[in-house]
Order: structure tokens, then sequence, then C-alpha cells
């Protein structure tokens, strides 16, 4: 059994400030590539979340409110309508992701 295998995609989004006090930092709805044992690498469209100096993310979760919009990374749909368009995606705004890939 390989657990390396991606099994689906997960929304992430990028957000400075904390808990209560959260801000999009990019206002995009990325996606990253989610296996059996976690979510390794970069977003889809090529974002090292684990750099130095980059805002906080949440995978499969994120920023929500009436005043915020989820807008589709146009990187991270490209990358999953060419190479993962077979895969479920999950998450917070998982819906506008998986309209956009498939449109």
């Amino acid at each position: 059994m390989n657990d390396g295998a991606i099994v689906g995609l997960v929304t992430l989004q990028f957000s400075w400030g904390g808990l209560l006090d959260s801000r999009p930092a990019d206002g995009k709805a990325h996606l990253v590539r989610r296996t059996k044992t976690g979510t390794p690498g970069p977003t889809l469209c090529g974002i090292d979340r684990f750099a130095k100096d980059t805002p906080g993310w949440s995978v499969g979760g994120g920023i929500s409110g009436p005043d915020i919009t989820h807008t589709p990374c146009d990187g991270c749909v490209a990358e999953a309508r060419a190479n993962y368009s077979d895969l479920p995606i999950s998450g917070l705004a998982a819906d506008v992701l998986t309209e956009a890939v498939n449109s």
C-alpha cells in the first residue's frame, strides 16, 4: 500500500491575524493534494506554504462570513483540471472550486 498516493484535493486559504481577527492574505481559495497521511507539499499553483515569513494557512478551513467571497485560484484550478480532475475536492469553498475545475 502506498500511503503517499494522492486520494483527493483539499481547499486551503492563507490569512493574517489570529483566530478572531483573521483577514484573507490573497483572497484566493487554493488547493493542496491529500494523501491518506496528510497534505504534503505546496499548493497546486506552487506556493510553498511552509516558507519563512508566509501568512498562516488553514487546510480544509479558512475564513468565512457574510462579507467573504471565496475566489478560486486560477493556477490551482488549471493544475487540478490538467492533472487531478477525477479526484474529489473537500473543505471550505469545495463547491466553488469543484465548479471552477469542472467548468
